[in-house]
């Protein structure tokens, strides 16, 4: 279980470590340098069928530093592979990719984006609890055009979501407090089998596995990351029963196994665009 801390509140996520071992490394390993730290959700698109903003909210792979004009690309690994597994559904966490593979950047599903399974988008985890209410209005919020700022390979800026548009034009630039930042990313310090986050494992997280068995979608009793409660996630409750770890806390996302692993234009630079 993995907590993105941001501006606009907190966004908890099951981690598929069981399904995806290499994307859960490759996320961690950025996680722990604390490279994800302070990077701002520099996209939210339209879908490319058009017609609507319920597509993706993108992060992970630049830091605003107070100006857009200003905005660097975080420091990258190797690319990985493709792992995927699990559909891209509404809810669900994914890495971006270009055609070397994925580094960095990931996506959280904002609708149904099955489309994207056919080349093979891995998501590797799911938000739980009232996550996607964080998500969903993140993705609500007006999208400025920067794309005149344009200072790193690969991104043109021209869909960062923003608090205050007027703000953003009346001040020809996207400063931090503007855009939506990524302040940390760290695992939540809970017993394994404690699958409704309060701390402890108790009777009431053996009626969360009960009401999530079998499913796919409901992720809070999926406590070995396999992307399906099943019988192994009651095992896991019941070999955890009775531990209290007290409330749950943000910790340092320990390190994965070696093994696994300017001057503003003249010509108007932001512009409204949709909502």
């Amino acid at each position: 279980m993995v907590r993105f801390q941001t501006t606009s509140g907190n966004i908890d996520v099951r981690l598929f470590d069981a399904l995806t071992p290499l994307s859960i490394a490759n996320f961690q390993n950025y996680a722990t340098s604390n490279r994800y730290d302070s990077t701002f959700i520099h996209r939210v698109p339209q879908l490319p069928t058009g017609g609507t903003s319920d597509f993706v909210v993108q992060g992970g792979g630049f830091k605003l530093n107070n100006s857009i004009f200003a905005a660097t690309g975080i420091t990258t690994d190797a690319p990985i592979g493709n792992e995927f597994h699990v559909s891209n559904v509404r809810g669900t966490l994914s890495f971006a990719k270009n055609s070397l593979g994925a580094t960095s950047q990931w996506f959280f599903n904002i609708g149904d984006n099955s489309f994207l399974d056919a080349q093979d988008f891995t998501a590797f985890g799911r938000v739980v609890g009232n996550g996607m209410t964080v998500v969903d209005a993140i993705n609500d919020l007006t999208t400025a055009n920067a794309s005149v700022a344009q200072n790193a390979p690969g991104e043109d800026f021209d869909e960062i979501p923003v608090y205050d548009i007027n703000k953003v034009v009346s001040q020809n630039d996207v400063k931090n407090d503007d855009a939506v930042i990524v302040q940390d990313v760290r695992t939540l310090n809970i017993p394994a089998g404690d699958y409704n986050f309060d701390g402890k494992v108790d009777g009431a997280d053996l009626a969360v596995w009960r009401a999530g068995y079998g499913s796919t979608t409901k992720a809070e009793a999926d406590g070995n990351g396999n992307g399906v409660v099943d019988g192994d996630d009651f095992m896991i409750w019941q070999r955890t029963v009775g531990q209290n770890f007290g409330t749950p806390a943000a910790v340092a996302i320990p390190e994965p196994a070696a093994a696994t692993l300017a001057l503003f234009s003249a010509a108007a630079l932001l512009r409204r665009r949709r909502k």
